[in-house]
């Protein structure tokens, strides 16, 4: 394999989701996804709270942050949401609600909702969608720098 070649390899694997940062409350849910999602070959980590998942992402690479929106303590998943979007630009965050938002709160959004009861499925695909995107995007620039 000629160095260009391993080069591309290695970009478009680093692009792909691989590591996933459960953020949800409720531990059976949390455990359960966990659990469902590291059976796929996703690398997990788990977080209780906004304040936890912030402490994750500072230490550990993640790319792609699944957060309920109504969290504990004073931060919900829209703040983690803004502050993922800010400090870790590349890092893609979806959220999931079982309740009604407003227009406003979600429309800034990188990704749409999904919403509660979601089955492990539904959340897998929304998860393979942002690995293809992500996938898409490095071979694009790949072949921009060709």
């Amino acid at each position: 394999m000629s160095h260009d070649t391993v080069t591309s390899a290695h970009t478009f694997t680093e692009n792909l989701v691989r590591t996933i940062l459960v953020v949800e409350d409720e531990d059976l849910i949390r455990m359960f996804l966990t659990e469902f999602l590291q059976d796929c070959g996703y690398n997990v980590l788990e977080a209780e709270n906004v304040a936890r998942a912030k402490d994750v992402l500072t230490d550990q690479h993640v790319d792609v942050v699944f957060s309920d929106v109504n969290m504990p303590g004073n931060e919900t998943g829209f703040d983690l949401e803004k502050w993922v979007r800010r400090h870790y630009p590349d890092t893609k965050v979806l959220l999931t609600s079982g309740y009604p938002h407003c227009p406003e709160s979600t429309m800034a959004l990188m990704e749409p909702l999904l919403p509660k009861p979601y089955t492990c499925a539904a959340a897998l695909r929304r998860f393979q969608a942002l690995s293809q995107a992500r996938s898409a995007m490095a071979t694009t620039s790949i072949q921009s720098k060709k």
